[in-house]
Parts: structure tokens; C-alpha cells; sequence
């Protein structure tokens, strides 16, 4: 059986990395990858994006908290 798709994305925001990818902020915010990506292009994803070379991250402090999380938890 597999991980419904809400637990995925707490399994993202569990993990310490920094920031995760755009894809990743997509499965939390329940939205499409390139729905994501749109969004993150027009400064609408809801988040701070970062981008760095040719690469697009997403605090996850602030991912957390657009979800309702507390980021030190």
C-alpha cells in the first residue's frame, strides 16, 4: 500500500534539510509540479523562492509555516 499523498508531504517537511525543490513544495502544497513552477515564476507560489543558478528552493521554514506548522517543531 502506498503513502497517501498528505503524509508524503509532512515526510518532506520532517527532514532537516534547508530547503527543499519546487516539486517537494509542490506535494506539500497539494498543487502539480508545474503548477509550482508557474507560480514560483510569477512570485504566486505562496512561499519565498530561491533561486540559485538555475536551480529554484524553497525555505523550508516558510513552507512549514504556509502550512500551518511551527518551524522550530
Amino acid at each position: 500500500m502506498s503513502t497517501p499523498p498528505a503524509a508524503r508531504g509532512v515526510d518532506i517537511l520532517a527532514r532537516a534539510d534547508a530547503t527543499v525543490s519546487i516539486p517537494e513544495a509542490a506535494r506539500v502544497l497539494g498543487v502539480s509540479r508545474d503548477l509550482a513552477y508557474d507560480l514560483a515564476r510569477r512570485g504566486e507560489l505562496g512561499v519565498r523562492v530561491l533561486k540559485l543558478g538555475c536551480r529554484w528552493r524553497v525555505p523550508t521554514n516558510d513552507l512549514r509555516r504556509a502550512v500551518g506548522l511551527d518551524p522550530a517543531a
